[in-house]
Formats: structure tokens, sequence, C-alpha cells
């Protein structure tokens, strides 16, 4: 099965959003997915999730002989299978470009940069040595499979432990099993790390989108994927495609990955041994029960996280434009006749409150008095009664004359649009408002 062409209208969205300093997901253009790191529960068994990207990495190991160029260290073998499952046009049983392309990625950042110490590996000189395979399963293809792929590897890697040997005198190797022996972890110098962007042309002007999706792979006019580590070396860089950038650019992107591979690093190592203690404090291991989310439960959790962040921003309604100045210009005066009053009104009410607030404060403060003599406060409780009566009544009066007050005012600003006179009809005079 083909793969489903990018409409017209799709392509000019996502290329308008990049000329306008966006993108789809809401992202900045140097600004990576969320990504989760899972293990099952065997050891090497890894599971990562970056954004809708979902990769499985599974190492084992077996006991064969040495290359005879390299007769004291061991082997590592790196696999990547994609099936129907991860992309409707992946077909079993064909070979694509991207897997070949991915292979040899994955083979320069891990293998020959020679993060595992492969002598510690060796058995028997020239004998037998450990050979551990790494089997990348990608279970959904979201974008960006190199990041996603090196990051499980590396993982399943810095958590595998392999069993123990023992060597008799004859040579012969026997392996033990954990009950017998425990487990011997897997030594790793430095922490690969690969960090992929996808380079859009538009007018003449490059754009560096990391992390890309799909959608943005299929837009892109080139790549750059670098492997490199914490420490600053760099293992590898591939740069296809019909870019050109200046020197400058590029040092800008690799001093962007040289931060985002410090964090990744650090994050493998503490998931890593968070999990491997919890595992010694743990009879029974979980794995990826309850761990593992469908795409339709994390467009969910984005879109509440995006709601609850407020990354739509807030949105203000726009004031409606005054039609008639000329009435409202005739309404200054009431208005401002109404506000004199209503703060008259406002501040008398607000004193007389006070006035009885402090008294029921006095009451309040003698019954208590009274209570802890011990007398009698049945008076001080019917004064307290009263005197809230008195204030409800007032609040009453006070509500009943602001209704009023509202009434007349609608009935004054009642006037005929067709008559040009200059008075008001009904209009309060100094005594109505006294």
């Amino acid at each position: 099965m083909k793969e489903v062409p990018l409409s017209t209208c799709e392509r000019n969205a996502l290329e308008a959003l990049v000329a306008a300093g966006l993108r789809h997901d809401r992202r900045s253009f140097l600004q990576a997915r969320d990504s989760t790191l899972s293990f099952g529960r065997d050891y090497g068994s890894c599971s990562v999730t970056l954004g809708e990207t979902r990769v499985l990495a599974q190492v084992t190991c077996e006991v064969v002989e040495p290359a005879s160029s390299r007769p004291n260290e061991g082997k590592l073998r790196l696999a990547v299978h994609m099936s129907p499952m991860a992309a409707p046009h992946m077909e079993q049983g064909r070979t694509f470009g991207e897997v070949d392309a991915l292979t040899q990625v994955l083979e320069r950042n891990i293998k020959e940069s020679r993060c595992i110490d492969l002598e510690s590996l060796c058995i028997m000189a020239e004998e037998s040595v450990w050979m551990l395979r790494v089997d990348i399963t990608i279970l959904n293809h979201g974008g960006n499979l190199c990041d996603a792929a090196n990051l499980a590897a590396v993982a399943a890697l810095r958590h595998f432990h392999r069993p123990d040997v023992s060597v008799e005198e004859d040579g012969r190797v026997t392996v033990l099993s954990y009950d017998q022996s425990p487990p011997v972890p897997t030594f790793m110098k430095k922490v690969p790390v690969c960090v992929s962007y996808a380079l859009v042309n538009l007018n003449d002007t490059c754009h560096a989108l990391m992390d890309p999706t799909h959608h943005e792979e299929r837009v892109m006019t080139g790549r750059l994927v670098v492997g490199l580590n914490p420490h600053g070396d760099i293992t590898s860089l591939v740069f296809p495609g019909r870019v050109a950038l200046q020197k400058a650019e590029i040092m800008t992107l690799l001093n962007h990955a040289f931060v985002r591979a410090k964090s990744v690093a650090e994050r493998v190592q503490k998931d890593v041994d968070d999990d491997l203690a919890a595992r010694a404090h743990q009879d029974v291991v979980c794995g990826y029960k309850g761990v593992l989310k469908s795409d339709e439960q994390y467009k969910r959790e984005s879109y509440v996280l995006v709601l609850k962040t407020k990354a739509l921003g807030d949105f203000v309604v726009p004031k409606e434009e005054e039609e008639d100045t000329q009435a409202n210009t005739d309404m200054d005066g009431v208005t401002s006749t109404e506000m004199n009053m209503d703060q008259s009104d406002t501040d008398s009410d607000g004193e007389m409150r006070s006035s009885i607030a402090a008294m029921i404060s006095s009451v309040r403060k003698s019954t208590d008095s009274k209570k802890a003599v011990g007398e009698e406060a049945s008076g001080a409780r019917d004064l307290e009664g009263g005197i809230a009566a008195m204030l409800s009544a007032v609040r009453r009066e006070t509500d009943r004359k602001r209704e009023s007050l509202e009434a007349d005012t609608s009935t004054e600003v009642d006037m005929d649009s067709d008559d040009d006179e200059e008075e008001v009809q009904g209009k309060l005079t100094s005594q109505d408002i006294e």
C-alpha cells in the first residue's frame, strides 16, 4: 500500500504556519515534544513515547565466538523492524530506504561511538564472548524516528543486565540463572543522544524545526541529524537534502543540540536508576501495565494540558462602537447626577451600617464577657437581635430607593429621536434629589 500523498491544502497550511513562526502543535521551532520512558518486566526492555511516536527496544544476549580481528572484544548488533502497525505504507517483508537510513544512523551513533565497553563482554579471549543484540520495533510512526529509536536503544542497553557465567577447567562456559548468581550490569561509558532538525526553505529563508512531526517531515526541504554526547563529542552528522546553511547557523543548532543532549542523558540515567532501585524493593514487577497510551488518549491529555496552561490565550470581547454620540452627550448631565446621588447614598448607608456593625460587635463582646463570668445574657441577645433587624430594614429601604431612582432615570432618558427639544421630560429637580 502506497503512502497517502499530502494534499495541497495541508501543504500550504503547514508552510504558512512555518512562515509565520508557528507550528501546528503550538510548539516553538526549537522545542521538543514530551517524552516518556517505560521499562518492562525483563532487563533491557524499554518503551519510548515521543509525542505520537512509539518505539520498543529489547536487548538480548548470547555467547558466540569473537571476531578474528578483535579476539578480546564482544559484539553489538542493531536491528530495526517496521510493520504496517507503525504506518499503513510499511508492508511486511519489504525493505524501505527509511529503515536502512535509520539503521545507519543508529550504528554510527551507538556502535561506532564505542559507548559500550566491548572488552567487558569478553569471557575467554579468542574463544567466547557476549554478543548483545538490540531489536528496535517501531510501534507508531509519528515523526522523528531517529531520536525516538536512539533513546529507546540507549535506555535499553543502560538498563540491561546479562547473566553471569562460570568457566570450567576444560574451557566450557556455563550460563548461570538469576537465582544462582545475580545478573551483571552493562557498563556504558557515555550516553549518546540523537537530535534531529527539519529544515524548511521558504522565500529564501531556512527555518529549522526541532523534533519534527510526521506532517512536518513531509514538507521539509532537508534534514540535520546530529549524534553527540553530553561531554561535547560529535559522533555522527547527517545532512541530507537540498538546503545550504551558513557556518553560523550550523553552530547555533549544534550548541542547542548540546544543551538538549545533556538534559536527555541526565533523564536516561535518572529513569534507569529509579527503575532498578524500585526492582530491588519489589517482588513483582508490573512492567508496561497501565503505562502505554493510545493516540486518542495522548491527544486528549495534550488538549487538557493546553487548556490548563491557557496556551490558547485569553479571548477578549471587543467593545461595540458608539453609534449615537449626540445622545451620549445629552446623557452626561443625568449620569453625573445619578452617580453623585448614588455615591452620597452609598456613603450614608455605609456610615450607618458601620455604626450598627460596631454596636453589634460591642454587644457580642459584652455577651461573651458575661458568659465567661456566668451571668445571664438574654437581654444582650435581645438587643443584638433588634439591632440586626434594624440593619436588615435599612438595607431593604436602601435597595428600594435605588430601584425607584433607576426607574426614574430610565423614564428620564426615554426621549423622542425626531423631537429636537433640548429639555428632557421627567428631568430630576433639586427637590426630587433631596
